[in-house]
């Protein structure tokens, strides 16, 4: 299948994305100022983290407050979105921001850190005009420049994928980003092959534990999937496109020791509608869930599922279980409400109390699905409010016994967006153990990173948290076997960074 035949299948020929409304330029100037000042208010902690972001950080070396284990050496990389504001333009969404990569380089007792922006087409582009030209995801401005093809809007924000010798930075609906691991210097778009050459390549792809790699895109208003099957070495084996519902925004997927799990939920997108991408989305809340399970030998879709209407952006780890095949679910609010609580966050003002206690009793669960009855099931686990999954990477696709999930502490101030508290279920014990950040952190995603020749599960969580009442930003190690007790070891940069989403832990020695 060639390109073109890609495109077409996909449906983006001819797809009027809609995401621009002329070619002409801005309006001069905005209602609201590019640049706030620091505020030690709740409701502006989340907003202040992205006040200030430099084109780059360090090198910075901090010392550890204790000496790190030493087993533990390597790089966390991390990726999110960070430039918000250029010239008199600004975003009004978490998700709209020019991306950033950022280093935490592990060795004996310090940290170094260095960071740069994601030099993307469009960075380069807005660089040189001195102001946003295209819609965001969440965002829309009056006049801007009509989107020609996705990577028109890649900024490159999501994650990270270390890749043979290369560390792509990702996106969600366009082309992934070459960046070089040591100077994080933007090396180029990512091109697998020539059919594949601007398709959408997906922020979550999944590694087997052989270093196997599956990925896919999603393409809004196609009904399609376009499946990725890569080497470890970085190079394409096959590509697949899949007919699909629900294919209008698909962030994650899970994979088991057989199968490709696509849990696709009834988010609908509007064509003829105007604004930015998020106002064009909508719910189909009669709609069921579709659930399809993929033969990885194959790529063809070999059963389907159906389950009640619910909205989640990430998945921990699958497996299968006999006939049966388990996958665990982050649940969150509908989308339409996490994009208002997020651009009223982004504002600094207070969410409703409606849309609080929404976002404080999703929860995380698992779906059963039963390859022999052709019947679904979800079953509660006991986290509560909880995304961010994170799980012992060497057992992907295989049953695991501890999931580790970013949570909200009974500290959290209600207006403070995000979670402060790392938590870890053991399945074996059945109990869940938990570390409080306190009311002033908002803590990112944490890593685990397993000990050398060690059991499932045992190894450590590395994670960064943004201290929003001093502005800093620190990065703490646990010990998994011993979370309730708090960090093994902390450091802390003399400045804040911008709060990212997803990364990588890279060891010296693997």
């Amino acid at each position: 299948m060639n390109r073109r035949d890609i495109l077409k299948s996909a449906g983006l020929l001819g797809l009027n994305l809609g995401m621009g409304s002329s070619m002409s330029t801005f309006a001069a100037s905005l209602q609201q100022p590019a640049v706030a000042t620091h505020s030690t208010e709740p409701s502006n902690a989340f907003s202040n983290s992205f006040l200030s972001v430099p084109e780059s950080y360090g090198p910075t070396q901090v010392a550890f407050d204790r000496p790190l284990p030493k087993a533990l050496e390597g790089t966390l990389y991390r990726n999110g979105p960070a430039r918000m504001h250029r010239g008199e333009t600004h975003y009004h969404h978490w998700f709209d921001g020019d991306g950033m990569i950022h280093a935490f380089h592990l060795h004996n007792d310090s940290m170094t850190h260095n960071a740069s922006m994601i030099r993307t087409d469009k960075y380069r582009e807005e660089e040189q005009a001195g102001k946003f030209l295209r819609d965001g995801f969440g965002t829309h401005f009056d006049n801007g420049l009509s989107v020609l093809k996705p990577d028109d809007l890649n900024v490159a924000n999501i994650s990270v994928l270390p890749l043979g010798d290369e560390l792509l930075a990702l996106w969600e609906a366009g082309s992934a980003w070459r960046v070089d691991p040591d100077t994080l210097e933007t090396l180029g778009r990512k091109v697998f092959s020539a059919q594949t050459d601007g398709v959408s390549f997906s922020a979550h792809p999944r590694v087997d534990p052989d270093g196997h790699v599956w990925n896919f895109g999603y393409l809004t208003g196609a009904s399609k999937l376009v499946i990725y099957d890569i080497n470890p070495n970085g190079a394409l084996n096959r590509t697949q496109v899949i007919d699909a519902e629900h294919t209008n925004m698909v962030h994650d997927f899970a994979v088991t020791e057989h199968y490709l799990i696509f849990v696709l939920m009834p988010v609908t997108f509007d064509s003829q509608k105007t604004g930015a991408f998020s106002d064009r989305l909508g719910w189909d809340d009669e709609s069921a869930v579709d659930v399809l399970v993929i033969d990885k030998a194959t790529l063809n879709v070999q059963q389907r599922f159906e389950l009640p209407a619910f909205f989640a952006f990430h998945f921990g780890n699958a497996w299968e279980d006999g006939k049966q095949v388990r996958i665990e679910v982050a649940t969150s609010e509908p989308l339409g409400e996490f994009n208002t609580v997020i651009k009223q966050t982004m504002k600094g003002h207070l969410p409703s109390q409606a849309q609080v206690q929404s976002r404080d009793h999703t929860q995380t669960m698992e779906i059963v699905l039963d390859l022999a009855s052709k019947r679904a099931r979800t079953e509660i686990m006991p986290f509560g409010r909880a995304d961010f999954p994170s799980f012992d990477n060497r057992f992907a696709g295989y049953k695991t016994q501890s999931l580790i999930m970013m949570t909200r502490g009974s500290s959290m101030p209600t207006d403070v967006f995000g979670f402060n508290q790392v938590s870890r279920f053991d399945r074996k014990r059945d109990r869940i153990v938990q570390w409080d950040y306190g009311d002033e952190y908002i803590a990112e995603e944490h890593i685990f990173v397993p000990k050398p020749n060690a059991k499932e599960g045992d190894g450590w969580l590395v994670g960064t948290a943004y201290d929003w009442k001093n502005a800093n930003t620190s990065l703490s190690v646990f010990d998994t076997g011993s979370l309730g007790e708090g960090p093994v070891a902390v450091c802390t940069l003399p400045y804040h960074l911008p709060l990212g989403l997803h990364g990588k832990f890279v060891g010296n020695h693997t």
